[in-house]
């Protein structure tokens, strides 16, 4: 769901699915129990639905944006409101910790990480190796 060519990550769609409904869910319970309701134990209900649907909000943004492909010998990795990119050619190596690969440049700098539990990975990872980039 949501890829950016044959090599490249998305999502996954239950837990996609699932915070969409959260969000949904949470965002129309707190708009009723704002307009219908006018005990304070409605307006608390309603205070504690909008958090949970600000939560959502932010999580479904972090899922949108969490990607990694490759595209005309370029990798492109995302999140948030970070994109970095290298051309295949020029990485150096690529580190696993803590469920984040970490992609460094031939100088020795930090071009990006991945998320290692991200759908799809392994074909990114699988292009990266036909390409000889070394995993250490």
């Amino acid at each position: 769901m949501f890829r950016h060519g044959s090599i490249s990550t998305e999502i996954d769609k239950g837990p996609f699915f699932f915070t969409l409904a959260a969000f949904a869910g949470s965002l129309a319970g707190a708009v009723l129990l704002f307009v219908l309701g006018g005990s304070a134990l409605a307006v608390f209900a309603g205070i504690m639905l909008s958090v949970v649907a600000v939560v959502g909000g932010i999580i479904l943004f972090a899922m949108l944006t969490d990607k990694a492909y490759i595209s005309d010998g370029i990798l492109t990795m995302r999140y948030l409101f970070r994109k970095n990119r290298i051309p295949v050619k020029e990485i150096a190596k690529i580190s696993l910790k803590d469920d984040i690969y970490s992609v460094y440049r031939r100088n020795g700098s930090l071009a990006g990480t991945m998320n290692a539990k991200l759908s799809g990975i392994g074909t990114v990872l699988l292009e990266l190796d036909k390409n000889k980039v070394p995993f250490a």
